[in-house]
This record gives structure tokens, C-alpha cells and sequence, in this order.
């Protein structure tokens, strides 16, 4: 499928690792609807100010890591050679100025462009600092709901901060198991253990934002299920296992705002976002998801 897209385009949807932008998309729709909001052209800017900020975070992440990844990841578009590096920085700096510049929500998006920056050139030496700065990235993400509803009633900004708080630990474990990935021997309890989280914080934050068990909780307990009984099945944890148990978290994260749109009321929302999944598992077959 690939072998058709021009060398030069194909490095580039690489670089963005373009599979992973529906995401952040889908992130602030599930937000708008906990905190009670239009979908209207102000979301659908806050939306793209967050895959703008997002897809920076792929290309600068691979600029900041481009001479480990010259030994660790040589499949990568600019260890490769398919993207020049200068394209990539003038791509990188784009796509941050017009995520904040597009955002009805400029402070608060313009917070999480700066910490993009400090996590692709400030954590590398210090992997833990990585692991809170990307769940706090995906926290302020979920919440740009807060930003775009200041007087939403104290009730629904307590569950959209519960929600991206939640968020926040998911992400931080699936950033942890991205570190396993690259330590040799890692222990299989542990990871095991690491990822039993995501989809048990996903969980009890749509439980919170139901006010319940039904419909969200439920429906969503059926693939967290699967996925926890394949993390018990394994024993051992090579590279390209942990890699597999990022994907399917990483498209996870739209089953939690889907859910977390559908317990907020928004059925069709909610469809909407589990829907486009099938779209990014389809690409993700083909362009890295990591």
C-alpha cells in the first residue's frame, strides 16, 4: 500500500506519525461534551490548535532524537534520510505557532506547546520527568474543556477534571512502557503490571462522569477485558510485544473519550470517535504508531 505514496510524502506522514492525530481530535470533542458545550466552530478550532500542537510533538520529538535513533530506531523517516532536516524543523515551528495561533484558547494551548518543547529537549536524561510531563500534555489536552467552559457548573468541571486526570495517569503509564521498550531483560510482572492501569483508570473515570455503571462503564469493560486477558496470557515481553500493547493503547485512548462522550450524552459523538478508529488502525498498519 505504501509503495505508491511518493518517498518524500510518505516520510513526512511518518514524521507525524500520522495514525495518532485523530487523538487529540477526539480528546477535546469528549471534553466539550463533559463540559455541556456546542460543537461549533469554536471546538472545531480548539481541535485543530490540538493536532497541530500534537503532530509538532511527533516532528520535534524526532529532531531531539535523531542521533539515538540513528541506533535504536533507524527506520525513523529522518535517521533515514526521507525527510531533510531542515524541512522538518520549519514543519515543527509551523505547526506550533498555528496551533496557538488558531486556538480559541491561546494561554492554554500555548501552556501545552511549551511543555511539548520541554519534553522533546528537557526529559530525555531524566525519563521519569518524561513520564509526568506527556501524561500532564494529555491532561491539559482532555482538558481544554475547562479553558472553553469557565462557568460550566462546578459538578461538570469536577468530572472533566477527574476525566483528564485519569487521562493523565493513562497516558504516564503508556510512556513508561515505551521506556521498557528500549531497556534489554525487562522484567514481564512488570510490565504486566504497568499496563493493567490504563484501562482501570479509564474506568473509573467514566464511572465518575456517568454518575454510574450504564451505558459507558459497561460497554467499555468489554475491551478493556480482552485487552487485560492478553496481558495475563504473556509471559514474556519482547520489543515488538510492548510495542503491540502501545498500539492498542494508543487507539485505546479513543474508546475512553468515545466513552467518555457517550456518558456525557452524546451517543453520536461518542459513535463518531469509536468509528474513526477503524481508519486509524488501518494506517496504523502501515505508518508506526510509535
Amino acid at each position: 500500500m505504501t509503495a505508491a505514496v511518493p518517498r518524500p510524502l510518505l516520510g513526512t506522514l511518518r514524521l507525524l506519525r500520522v495514525g495518532t492525530l485523530f487523538s487529540p481530535a477526539a480528546d477535546v470533542l469528549a471534553a466539550a461534551c463533559v463540559a455541556r458545550l456546542p460543537l461549533d466552530a469554536t471546538v472545531a478550532r480548539a481541535a485543530v490548535a490540538s493536532v497541530c500542537l500534537y503532530a509538532a510533538g511527533m516532528v520535534w520529538n524526532d529532531v531531539a532524537d535523531r542521533r539515538v535513533d540513528a541506533a535504536q530506531r533507524p527506520e525513523r523517516p529522518l535517521v533515514r534520510g526521507d525527510v531533510p532536516l531542515a524541512f522538518a524543523l520549519a514543519l515543527g515551528v509551523a505547526l506550533l505557532a498555528g496551533g496557538v495561533l488558531l486556538s480559541p484558547c491561546p494561554t492554554h494551548h500555548g501552556l501545552i506547546a511549551a511543555l511539548v518543547l520541554a519534553y522533546d529537549f528537557g526529559s530525555k536524561r531524566a525519563p521519569l520527568l518524561g513520564v509526568l510531563l506527556m501524561g500532564t500534555l494529555r491532561g491539559l489536552n482532555l482538558g481544554v474543556g475547562l479553558a472553553l467552559a469557565p462557568t460550566a457548573p462546578p459538578t461538570v468541571r469536577e468530572a472533566l477534571l477527574v476525566a483528564a486526570a485519569c487521562y493523565g495517569v493513562y497516558i504516564a503509564a503508556v510512556t513508561m512502557l515505551g521506556i521498557f521498550e528500549d531497556v534489554p531483560n525487562v522484567r514481564g510482572r512488570a510490565v504486566a503490571s504497568l499496563q493493567t492501569a490504563p484501562p482501570l483508570v479509564a474506568l473509573f473515570a467514566l464511572a465518575i462522569v456517568q454518575g454510574g455503571a450504564w451505558p459507558a462503564p459497561v460497554l467499555f469493560a468489554a475491551p478493556a477485558a480482552w485487552f487485560l486477558r492478553r496481558n495475563t496470557r504473556l509471559r514474556a515481553w519482547p520489543q515488538a510485544e510492548i510495542r503491540r500493547s502501545m498500539g492498542y493503547l494508543l487507539l485505546g485512548t479513543m474508546l475512553y473519550t468515545g466513552g467518555l462522550a457517550l456518558a456525557a450524552g452524546r451517543a453520536d459523538v461518542a459513535a463518531a470517535i469509536v468509528l474513526a478508529i477503524a481508519p486509524a488502525r488501518w494506517i496504523a498498519r502501515r505508518i508506526a504508531l510509535t
